[in-house]
């Protein structure tokens, strides 16, 4: 089975759309957050939220959040913690550039109904997210960041027992950004990361202790035109959405499988062909074992996708 909708801003005077993050809450709602925009991307974002309740087949209406922000916000990431709170992770651009970008937090215990007051995070600016944290055994969070003045992959992570978000981990020289991290198994992390510069390609690193060590970050097969990648793993698969093209665009959004933790990829299987921007995906599998997924779309909407294994096996 394959499934798709399309979501606009509340404000048809903010008309387009971009860097969708999707999140399922433990009592299986989902939710999807993205930024809006009304003509230049780092100026006068917002952002919106729609949500599709445990049980129900529809999605509430976008609105707003966040509305007592000053300045733009852009590219929010929504996880879930240990205690079944969920984070809202966005920026605030001190300047006209994503290397002024102060990365922020709020929260929320109803689902996404009320947020708590945004605090900052990390104020050195150029600081920004783009995937969700994963959770360590000891409950601390682990959040993928970037450094967006250098392009460098930096880890974060959340003490639980002191409220308090340091770095912990930076892939110096590492030339990736926006990195999306995979749980393989309880101790086994796999990161699939966007390359900068003239990589054209998708890399990955590993980690066998929960992201506390890594393995060299390497460059795989998979070209990417320097655009956002998502990144699951169902089954024994390791799944990467990305543009699947050597050329300069964004389109196709494809996904490419592998069963050797990257070393070798499916032929892609092309989730939307449409030929104009598809791209900044974010996607993950439901405990039913369907995926779930959204992307920018035209920069005009934010398309949603759903669909079985049973789908790209044909």
């Amino acid at each position: 089975m394959f499934s798709k909708m399309y979501f606009t801003n509340p404000d048809p005077g903010i008309p387009h759309c971009h860097a969708p993050s999707i999140c399922q809450a433990a009592s299986g709602s989902l939710l999807m957050v993205w930024y809006a925009y009304p003509n230049i991307e780092t100026e006068e974002g917002i952002l919106v939220l729609v949500r599709k309740a445990a049980g129900s087949s529809e999605w509430s209406a976008s609105r707003r959040i966040l509305t007592k922000l000053n300045g733009t916000l852009a590219n929010p990431v929504l996880f879930e913690d240990a205690d079944g709170v969920l984070w809202l992770m966005f920026v605030t651009l001190r300047g006209h550039y994503w290397d002024s970008a102060v990365l922020m937090a709020s929260r929320s215990s109803d689902e996404g109904e009320t947020w708590s007051t945004p605090h900052t995070v990390i104020n050195d600016p150029g600081m920004m997210v783009r995937h969700p944290a994963l959770m360590r055994g000891d409950r601390s969070v682990i959040l993928p960041a970037y450094d967006e003045r250098s392009n460098e992959t930096v880890l974060l992570s959340y003490n639980p027992h002191t409220s308090t978000w340091t770095e912990y981990f930076r892939f110096a020289a590492s030339k990736a950004i926006q990195a999306c991290l995979v749980g393989v198994s309880i101790r086994k992390w796999i990161m699939v990361l966007r390359p900068t510069g003239e990589q054209r390609a998708c890399l990955r690193t590993i980690s066998n202790d929960e992201g506390q060590t890594w393995s060299q970050v390497i460059q795989t097969s998979l070209p990417n035109p320097l655009s956002g990648i998502a990144a699951f793993q169902s089954g024994e698969e390791l799944c990467v959405v990305h543009n699947h093209t050597t050329e300069h665009r964004r389109y196709p959004l494809s996904m490419c499988c592998s069963r050797d933790q990257g070393v070798s990829w499916s032929q892609p299987v092309h989730i939307d062909e449409a030929e104009h921007e598809v791209s900044y995906p974010s996607f993950l599998v439901d405990r039913s074992g369907l995926v779930h997924g959204a992307y920018t779309y035209d920069r005009r909407c934010i398309k949603y996708v759903c669909f079985d294994e049973s789908w790209w096996r044909k």
